[in-house]
Formats: structure tokens, C-alpha cells, sequence
């Protein structure tokens, strides 16, 4: 490279490059830098020369090729961003990962060609997606670039998949449209409308159904496995419930029925008022809606565990007579726990008549003795009525009649904790409390012990994917009913990490159990649904 002064001042000093080739070479290397030259001019705006274009060519290039190890006289842009707390309400819109990869290929694509920056000119909202318009600096009105870019790509129905994930995500989390609105309207980030929600949910709900189903599939198949099959199988055990969708008069009714060991729902009942206008007897076609499911795939129930509904225990000892109905002993212990606190206090002048003062401090114990009672019977009813009496000689410090293990038989210094009962009358009402109680009267019912337990706890699963203050329409209720299903049977008998133990609480002494913190549950049914849901948008279904 040589350069050459030059001898006059009023012109800049030039170098020369020499460039080995013939004249070919040299003729298609001037016309590439006359199309260069005219497209520098017309970008620029000014004429340019060698120099400009060479200066162009090499930075470019090294743009491309040169590492990404920033130098060390260069600045990294932060990434934060300093605004006034008028700019705090700005619009905020969903942006994907590929729509934002678009978006920085757009810029870099417009930045090879022309030198101008790109704005947003306007901006609109569909639903949460950014549609935008971009146009460029550029001087000249001819060489205006513009674009349109979407914080979202379309599916092939034509959504946009922010819109549709964000509809996916409201209807399992069991998220009411008017909580939605409101979030998505304080948050200021747009919000999809009725008309559009209820139509994705029309394809929607047919990919819940597609889970629930093999959800409870494999709750049966788990179920039946549990138990042990020989000649002597006769069933597996069930415990089942009714949840009115309704405070009074409901609508809709959930009956479901969960596996005694698996303790997984192995199917939901929807029954509405089109199957019978008195709510009170959803509970049974419910139930007769089980069996007639269980028959068909050749299980039989051995014992049926469920709140003392006497139209159920009807049909099950009518219609069901290979199978053993037994009641929820919590519902029943708590009516005999009402009755015992009326029977020691009440007004001064009732004293000694309806209620006694030696009975004041027997509610939790004669409860807790109830409970025992339960368990020990050797499901024998005859053997719980007797325990159940014994009560009341216990109480009078009388202990021949009470288990051979207990405290009170087993330690000579023993002494009763409790006032011991020595007014016939007391006595009296002690007796007939016991006597006229469901426990006594039923006790058949009771004797296996048979808790519902784990329907209640499903019950409270089911509050989170529909209020009892909303009335749904029959798709909406069966759809957020499955969704609990499969939240359910996902995560009941998790793990847990330890076990937290309440300070002591005297009114309630068998709290000292402790607590399991469980661990945290999994969602692995929300993506399925996702998956399937994607599966049929993609395969054209409508």
C-alpha cells in the first residue's frame, strides 16, 4: 500500500491498494462498487467515495465475524430501563420466546440495508398479544420501511398461542371469568373476551374429558390391583359422597366414589335436576349410577362406606345384598357429643332434671370412649353396645366391665380424673343418652369402622374449580368436576417432608397427632390436557 502526499492542500491525501487481477477482475469490482456507491447515496442521502464505501464494506464484515467477547472500551447496554412514575400505567402485553427471536431478526435483517432506527407507529391489542406497525427513520419517503410484527405466532385455527395458553391456564386453575377480567385489567396486560373464551372452550373441554377418563381408568385398574385376588375375593371397598353445587335447592349434584386403599376417585357422577327436581335425592341415582358402573366392568363392592344416608343404606340392603353398607362414625359420635353437652349444663332451675353437674365434664371423654369403641368391637354390634353402656359404670368408678388393658384395671393407684358419678339421677340421663343415640340404635352400621374421610377432603378440592355461590351451566360444572378429578388423583398420598406438632390444645385433646407438611403438588395433568388440546388444534378437529 503506498501513500501519496498531496500537492495540494485544499484536496485530502489519497492512498492507493493494488489488487492482483486481470482486467475481468477489475471490471466487475468497479460496477460492484457503483451498486454499493448508489445505494450508500440514496440511504445517506450525500454523495459518497471509495473511502466511505471501503469504511462500510470492512464494518460490515467485521460485524458479522468478529467474536462475541466485548471489547473493553465498549459499554454493555443495560438492561434496565429508567422511566417516570407517570410511565408506571404503560400497557404490557404476553410475548412469546419465537416472537421475540422474529422480533431481533427483523431489526438485524432492516439494519444490513438501511441505516435509518425502527419505531412502533401503533400498537394494538388482541387480547394479550401485541399486533404492531414498525416504520423506520429514514429521510426519504421512498426508502420507508415497514413492518408488522405479533408478541405471538398463530396456531393453525387461527389463534394466537398466547391467548390460548393464558385460556388453558384460567380453566385448570378453576379461575371464575370475573377474576380473570378483573387480574388481567389491573394488570394491565389485556384480556381475552367471553365470546373468545367460550369458544376454545367448546373444543377445550373435550381434552379435559380425554384425561379425566384415563385418570379414573387407572384409578380402577390401581384400585382392584391392591386387593388380593384369589377364590375367596369378594370386591373392593368404596367410600362415596354427595356435593350440592348449591348452598339450597342445588342444581347439580357430585357424587363420586374413592377406593378404600388406593383412595383415588374412581369415577364422578353429574346428576342435575333434569334427572330429578328434589335435590335431596341426587345422593341415590348417584349411587345406583356407581354400581351400574362398577357391574359393567365386572367389580363388585364388598363394603360401601358413607354418610348415614338412610335412603342409601335402603337400596344398598335391597338392591345390593352382596354388599355391606356402613355409616361415617365422625357424623354419628357428633350428634352423641351434642346431646352429652345438653345433658351437663343447661338453666338453674332445669338442675337435676335434664341436666347434671357430675355430667359437665364427660363430652370429650365419653366422645373419645365412642371412637375406641369403633375400632375394638371385632365388628361385632352386640360387642359395641355393650362397650358403649359401659360408659356409664366406668364413670361410677365401677371397672369390671372395661378392657383388660386399660389404666384403670391395669394401675392400683389409679384414680379417677373425672366426676365420679354417684346421683341416680345422673346416672339416668348418662344411660339414656347412650341408649337413644344413632351409635347405639344402628350400631351394625358402625361396626367396621368405615370413615368418609377422604370424600370431605375431595369435597374441599372440589371448592377450588367451582364456588358454591356460582351456578354453571352443565358443560362448565362436568369440565371443572374432571379437572378436580385429575387433581386429585395426582396428588393424593403424596409425600411429606415432616410432620409439625400443635401447641396443645385443650378443647381439642386429640389434636396431638401432629400435621404432615406435605410436598408440593405436581400438574403433570395440566400439560397433558395441554398436549391433547394441541393435538386436535393441529389436527384441524373443530
Amino acid at each position: 500500500m503506498d501513500i501519496k502526499p498531496n500537492p495540494s492542500s485544499k484536496r485530502p491525501a489519497k492512498f492507493t491498494i493494488e489488487v492482483p487481477g486481470d482486467v475481468n477482475l477489475k471490471m466487475l469490482t468497479h460496477s460492484k462498487l457503483q451498486q454499493v456507491r448508489t445505494i450508500l447515496m440514496r440511504n445517506l442521502g450525500k454523495p459518497v467515495n471509495n473511502a466511505i464505501i471501503l469504511e462500510h464494506i470492512l464494518d460490515t464484515w467485521l460485524e458479522k465475524n468478529t467474536t462475541t467477547r466485548t471489547p473493553k472500551n465498549v459499554e454493555l447496554v443495560n438492561p434496565s430501563i429508567d422511566f417516570q412514575s407517570q410511565q408506571s400505567t404503560q400497557d404490557m402485553y404476553i410475548i412469546s420466546k419465537d416472537s421475540m427471536e422474529k422480533l431481533l431478526e427483523i431489526g438485524q435483517g432492516h439494519a444490513k440495508y438501511c441505516p435509518g432506527t425502527l419505531k412502533f407507529v401503533r400498537i394494538y391489542y388482541r387480547g394479550h398479544v401485541a399486533v404492531c406497525k414498525m416504520k423506520c427513520t429514514c429521510t426519504n419517503p421512498k426508502d420507508i420501511h415497514q413492518y408488522m410484527w405479533a408478541s405471538s405466532p398463530k396456531l393453525p385455527n387461527g389463534k394466537y398461542l398466547a391467548n390460548e395458553r393464558v385460556g388453558h391456564a384460567v380453566f385448570c386453575s378453576g379461575m371464575l371469568p370475573v377474576n380473570y377480567q378483573r387480574f388481567a385489567k389491573g394488570a394491565n396486560i389485556g384480556y381475552i373476551s367471553d365470546k373468545q373464551r367460550v369458544k376454545q372452550f367448546q373444543l377445550y373441554k373435550k381434552s379435559i374429558q380425554q384425561e379425566y377418563i384415563s385418570s379414573t381408568e387407572s384409578a380402577v385398574q390401581r384400585e382392584t390391583e391392591m386387593y388380593s385376588i384369589d377364590d375367596t375375593w369378594l370386591g373392593i371397598d368404596v367410600m362415596t359422597d354427595a356435593r350440592h353445587g348449591w348452598r339450597k335447592n342445588a342444581k347439580d349434584t357430585s357424587v363420586v366414589a374413592i377406593g378404600d386403599k388406593s383412595h383415588k376417585v374412581l369415577q364422578h357422577f353429574h346428576v342435575t335436576k333434569a334427572d330429578d327436581h328434589c335435590s335431596q335425592r341426587h345422593e341415590k341415582i348417584g349411587t345406583e349410577r356407581m354400581y351400574a358402573f362398577l357391574n359393567e366392568r365386572n367389580i363388585p363392592v364388598r363394603t360401601h362406606a358413607h354418610d348415614r344416608n338412610t335412603s342409601i343404606n335402603k337400596y344398598v340392603r335391597e338392591k345390593q345384598k352382596q354388599t355391606i353398607s356402613q355409616n361415617d362414625p365422625w357424623h354419628c359420635v357428633k350428634s352423641l357429643k351434642k346431646a352429652i353437652q345438653k345433658i351437663g349444663a343447661g338453666p338453674k332451675y332445669l338442675k337435676g332434671k335434664t341436666w347434671h353437674a357430675q355430667l359437665e365434664d364427660k363430652l370429650e371423654p365419653v366422645a373419645t370412649h365412642a371412637h375406641w369403641a369403633i375400632k375394638n368391637c371385632d365388628q361385632n354390634e352386640n360387642i359395641l353396645k355393650k362397650i358403649l353402656l359401659n360408659t356409664v359404670e366406668h364413670y361410677k368408678n365401677n371397672h369390671e366391665g372395661c378392657h383388660a388393658g386399660s389404666r384403670c384395671r391395669t394401675d392400683p393407684k389409679y384414680e379417677p380424673t373425672r366426676y365420679v358419678i354417684d346421683d341416680p339421677v345422673a346416672e339416668k340421663l348418662l344411660h339414656d343418652t347412650i341408649t337413644k343415640s344413632t351409635l347405639y340404635h344402628n350400631a351394625k352400621d358402625y361396626v367396621f369402622g368405615k370413615d368418609t374421610y377422604f370424600v370431605e377432603s375431595f369435597n374441599n378440592v372440589m371448592n377450588i374449580f367451582h364456588d358454591k355461590r356460582i351456578a354453571f351451566g352443565d358443560h362448565q360444572y362436568l369440565a371443572r368436576s374432571e379437572i378436580a378429578v385429575c387433581h386429585w388423583n395426582e396428588n393424593v398420598e403424596r409425600g411429606y417432608t415432616s410432620i409439625w406438632l400443635p401447641k396443645s390444645n385443650p378443647r381439642a385433646p386429640r389434636s396431638k397427632k401432629g400435621k404432615k407438611n406435605y410436598k408440593s403438588c405436581t400438574y403433570t395433568y395440566r400439560d397433558n390436557i395441554w398436549d391433547k388440546y394441541m393435538q386436535v388444534v393441529y389436527s384441524g378437529a373443530q
